[in-house]
Parts: structure tokens; C-alpha cells; sequence
């Protein structure tokens, strides 16, 4: 059987933007009710991730530990956990032995490790793109009904050019012990069911506080200031809403294209008119 390369595997289930020929992705938005959401992102140039807790599909980054059946695997887990134990200042004796004991307990180990893969996967941050302004269900669901707006980001530049492609699938998502330590490692949320395929999504995933993340301040990506491309207002959105936005941009780091949206009176789609 000839072999798979784990990463290029990972690397083509969720490439890149630019390995699609993707300039721009976009994310929508409605009016937040607390106006230091919108300071945060036009004015200090932060980019907010949520918790998967704060999503609207209560399947996010929950995926299902099985324990492995072959010997190997076992001990690979072993030697991880005693290689832990050691990192926080145990002897490999003293180590070798809390592992030991803790095998010695049915069922202590297989717990452990699903209550901290829960607990890790619940506090990864989490931004989420599409790969187009136009889709209607994006404007309805999350830009308040039209009533919001869009930000188009520049995908050749980082942050953004480093969102991964989610894959849609049927099967539940799974996760080995010990998590590969690298970009794999996030495998679990980048994966969801078809059901949600129309999305075309694309996302930025992040660890507060773990070694070699991108600029955060544990909620948001830090931005340079030449990211956002344009920003779309939506065709219902309230005419001073729109006004404060456009003087937060004024006053920030970013200087995009401003668009209004309008309905079209003779099919199903969006107009978009430049208005500065």
C-alpha cells in the first residue's frame, strides 16, 4: 500500500485560499447591539473569533474520541502521557508510576482524555469566511436580514490568506490521542456536514496563549491595517447605523471601498453601487 503523507492529505481536504485561486473572502455581519463590537474591528483593527459555544450549530468542534484497539496506539498514549508528566516536573520513575496507576483504573484514562479533548476544543477561537458577497442566505441569516453588512477581505495577506477550507462530509468527525502537533491538530474544526456545504466556508483557527499563534489578544487576530478590501452595506441597513460605520473606518487604520447594496426589481439577486 503506497504511502500517504498525513499533511499533504490534511493540506488538500483544506487548502488555502490562494491554492483555489481566491483573492478575497467574506465575512458577513449584522449590527451588534454593543457598539465596541464595530470600534473593535473598524477602529482597532481586531478581528473577533468566537467560541464554538457561540455558534449556531451546537456539532461545532465536538468530535468523538475512540480508544484505539491495536497495542501500538496504547503505548503511544502512554509514553505521551508519561512524557507529559515529566514536562510538569515529575521523575520518569514518578512519572512511569502515576501513568501505571492511572492505567490501573477501567475506564480513568479513556474519561480523562475525552474530558480534555472537550475542554481544549471548547476554547479554540474560531473566525469564519465565504468565498462570495452575493449568496442571499448569508445576507438573511447573518447581516440581520439585510439589514448588516459585509466585509471583503484580502486573502493574499495575512491573516486571512492562512483560513483553511472546511469539508463537508457525512462522517462524524473523530480525534486521535496524542493530537498531531501540528495543523492537523485542528482537523475536528474544520469539519462539518453536508448540510451546511452551501457555506463555502473558510476558516481562521487559534489557540490563546499556545506557542507560535498569530497577534491576539485572546478573542481577536491583531490586523496591520491593509486586510479589508471593501465594506458592503446591506440594502436595509438603517441610515445612521450606516453613518457610524463609515466614520469608524474614517477614523481607523483600513481604507476600503464603500458599497451600498440594492435589491434588483427583476430577479433574485444584489446590486452593488460604489459610493466611495
Amino acid at each position: 500500500m503506497p504511502f500517504v503523507d498525513p499533511l499533504a492529505e490534511f493540506a488538500a481536504r483544506h487548502p488555502y485560499p490562494d491554492q483555489l485561486g481566491l483573492s478575497s473572502l467574506y465575512r458577513f455581519s449584522s449590527i451588534p447591539g454593543k457598539p465596541e463590537y464595530l470600534e473593535a474591528l473598524f477602529l482597532k483593527g481586531k478581528l473577533y473569533h468566537a467560541l464554538p459555544s457561540e455558534f449556531n450549530d451546537p456539532f461545532e468542534c465536538k468530535p468523538h474520541f475512540s480508544w484505539p484497539k491495536t497495542a501500538a496506539n496504547v503505548q503511544a498514549i502512554r509514553e505521551h502521557l508519561v512524557k507529559t508528566s515529566m514536562q510538569h516536573g515529575k521523575s520518569e520513575k514518578e512519572a512511569q508510576n502515576l501513568v501505571n496507576e492511572s492505567f490501573n483504573k477501567p475506564g480513568f484514562i479513556e474519561e480523562t482524555i475525552r474530558t480534555t479533548t472537550d475542554k481544549v476544543f471548547g476554547e479554540i477561537r474560531i473566525c469564519c469566511f465565504t468565498q462570495s458577497n452575493e449568496n442571499l442566505l448569508f445576507w438573511a441569516h447573518y447581516a440581520g436580514s439585510h439589514s448588516g453588512f459585509c466585509v471583503e477581505y484580502d486573502a493574499t495577506k495575512a491573516p486571512i490568506r492562512f483560513a483553511f477550507r472546511v469539508a463537508y462530509q457525512n462522517n462524524y468527525p473523530t480525534i486521535e490521542y496524542p493530537r498531531p502537533n501540528d495543523a492537523r491538530g485542528f482537523e475536528p474544526a474544520l469539519v462539518k456536514s453536508k448540510e451546511w456545504g452551501y457555506e463555502d466556508e473558510f476558516r481562521i483557527v487559534f489557540v490563546p496563549e499556545a506557542p507560535m499563534q498569530p497577534k491576539n489578544d485572546g478573542e481577536s487576530l491583531l490586523l496591520s491595517g491593509d486586510e479589508v478590501k471593501n465594506v458592503y452595506f446591506g440594502a436595509k441597513i438603517d441610515a445612521h447605523e450606516k453613518e457610524k460605520i463609515i466614520q469608524l473606518i474614517d477614523e481607523g487604520p483600513f481604507d476600503p471601498g464603500l458599497w451600498d447594496t440594492e435589491l434588483s426589481k427583476s430577479s433574485f439577486e444584489l446590486q452593488f453601487h460604489q459610493i466611495r
